[in-house]
């Protein structure tokens, strides 16, 4: 029988404090900055690289249970409405001066490549991620060299559609053919019993090792080789958002990682969850405010440690407090309530 989180409301929550986990990652990292130098920086700053990485696992276990089997024949319109929303979505909400790579984009284009994937066979999407898990970093690092083998200066958008094309797909900030990776990765943790103790521990054991051991690798071939700047040495890196296969493997690990303890160890009633649980219930609208007031916090300067710290907290408090002060008077957000798209199932 084909099973999924979706029978049971403690996996529900739990992978809903997933996505508050990593929305509060997020904001950590968005507000800045992301250079340390001591271990309490280095602490802090521990969701660089891994938070957006979950945000985009998780989004890959939702769509998966959205078009499961047996669902609506049209929850693919739903689908489809959302990618209409974030795409655009996005790429306002970039216009904005927070100093934020919006996600939304990519998050947007995510859903339609699930709408063409997510009636193949699981081993299909094993093979697809592992042609992508190799291919998407050679093409992001070809994409950054020139014929001569030299850097080529960032691409920025400036309206032009075959441009945008570009960016999406294969450069800087967050290119599709790298990111379809983790999104696939949750699309196929989606299809697990996620109720299985067994299941359960397999995502902490393994993916603990990989979080672990994807930085370990990159640090010992940096140790042995050098750290380069540019060219396809940066295929044996594992930086924080550089794209690479070894900084791919680790932050899916850790998403794997944290999802495990969460189903293992947490329940949705606990008072000391439920503020995670409503924040990734409410992750859009969370998500939007974090970069609205970004926009009129930010100084042109970006901020010292010390400020940045203050600043996260006082923004995370602000979303989840004001999450939870809506969710007692709403079931949901009000951008997830657009998002929903429910007329739609019954067009």
């Amino acid at each position: 029988m084909f099973t999924t989180a979706a029978s049971s409301p403690r996996r529900l929550h739990a992978i809903d404090a997933a996505r508050g986990v990593a929305l509060i990652g997020m904001i950590i990292v968005n507000v800045g900055p992301v250079t340390a130098d001591t271990v309490l920086q280095r602490v802090w700053l521990a969701p660089y690289g891994r938070a957006s990485v979950l945000f985009v696992v998780v989004a890959g276990i939702s769509i998966s249970l959205l078009l499961r089997p047996g669902t609506a024949r049209r929850r693919w319109l739903v689908v489809g409405w959302r990618s209409a929303i974030l795409i655009p979505a996005g790429l306002l909400l970039a216009l904005l001066p927070h100093g934020v790579n919006v996600i939304l984009t990519l998050y947007g284009v995510l859903f339609l490549v699930a709408l063409a994937v997510h009636r193949l066979p699981s081993w299909v999407l094993l093979v697809i991620i592992g042609v992508f898990a190799v291919i998407g970093p050679l093409l992001f690092v070809g994409e950054s060299l020139d014929h001569l083998g030299e850097p080529r200066p960032v691409l920025e958008w400036s309206g032009d559609p075959l441009a945008l094309l570009h960016i999406l797909f294969v450069s800087r900030p967050y290119p599709l053919v790298v990111w379809i990776v983790p999104f696939l990765v949750g699309m196929l943790i989606g299809r697990i019993d996620l109720r299985s103790r067994k299941t359960q521990w397999v995502m902490i054991v393994a993916g603990g090792i990989a979080a672990v051991g994807g930085v370990g690798l990159s640090e010992l071939f940096g140790a042995l080789w050098g750290t380069p700047d540019v060219g396809y040495g940066l295929l044996l890196t594992g930086a924080p958002h550089g794209q690479m296969p070894l900084w791919l493997i680790s932050s899916i690990g850790s998403a794997a990682l944290v999802l495990g303890l969460l189903l293992r160890f947490t329940d949705g009633s606990s008072p000391v969850i439920t503020p995670l649980v409503i924040a990734g219930q409410t992750a859009l609208t969370l998500y939007v405010l974090h970069l609205l007031l970004l926009a009129a916090l930010r100084p042109d300067a970006g901020f010292a440690f010390p400020q940045g710290v203050a600043i996260s907290l006082f923004v995370i408090a602000v979303c989840i407090g004001g999450a939870m002060l809506w969710r007692r008077q709403f079931t949901v957000g009000p951008l997830e309530w657009a998002l929903r798209g429910r007329w739609l199932e019954r067009a």
